[in-house]
């Protein structure tokens, strides 16, 4: 696993941790589903990006000025470095099932590396939907009429991610046993756990990449205090 680990190391998140799996806080997702109220051209798996009528702002303030930017606040900031961890965990987790697929890495030294990232991704990915749920969403939501409906995207996202998180748990759960225990078709968990975790991490980039265009241009227009983020 050493090419594992340093790839890890170099990317800026080095858990650290070596214990066996540890399952994160029960995925409960409180909110009623929004993605079936959307048009079909919003549902995530049909966008290529927010379209221009719901990113309003997304003109004025491209990508490449938000560095920088006076208003691009300590939680802004914090924001996008969490979006950052979620794509790099996504892409280390899946090259992680790809080598135990290949045999290029053995069980017990997969299951050192990957089971306590695994659990730190999913019980963090799910807090930090909850966090924008509850808290932040409704702000975006009052500070603009026009943010109400890419706030429901945004939602409806949320509940297909959900879906396809615990999907992700359940497959991480079966092959951590199937390693820990010595029982079990390896040959088969690894790969499917692959392929549901390339599912989730390329709907969770969509996600990401979209709800940046939406949330970040507002936050540079009004500020952080403005808007009541902290």
């Amino acid at each position: 696993m050493r090419l594992l680990r340093d790839t890890w190391v170099k990317s800026g998140h080095n858990v650290g941790w070596a214990a066996p799996f540890a399952s994160p806080a029960p995925f409960v997702y409180f909110r009623a589903a929004m993605a079936s109220e959307l048009p079909e051209h919003l549902q995530l798996d049909a966008r290529t990006a927010v379209p221009a009528e719901l990113a309003f702002l997304r003109s004025e303030y491209p990508r490449e000025s938000w560095d920088g930017h006076p208003n691009n606040g300590q939680w802004c900031q914090f924001w996008l470095a969490r979006h950052t961890m979620f794509r790099d965990f996504g892409a280390g987790l899946t090259d992680a099932c790809e080598k135990l697929d290949a045999g290029q890495v053995d069980g017990p030294a997969f299951h050192d590396w990957f089971m306590p990232r695994a659990s730190f991704y999913l019980g963090e990915l799910d807090t930090h939907h909850k966090v924008e749920e509850y808290h932040y969403f409704p702000l975006l939501a009052r500070a603009d009429p026009r943010m109400e409906t890419g706030v429901a995207l945004l939602e409806g996202d949320h509940h297909v991610i959900h879906d396809r998180l615990r999907l992700v748990y359940d497959g991480v759960v079966a092959l951590e046993e199937a390693i820990r225990k010595g029982e079990g078709d390896i040959a088969t968990l690894a790969p499917k756990l692959r392929d549901d975790l390339v599912l989730l991490d390329a709907s969770l980039r969509r996600h990401l990449d979209d709800e940046e265009d939406l949330v970040v241009p507002l936050i540079l227009d009004r500020g952080e205090a403005g808007l009541g983020m902290h």
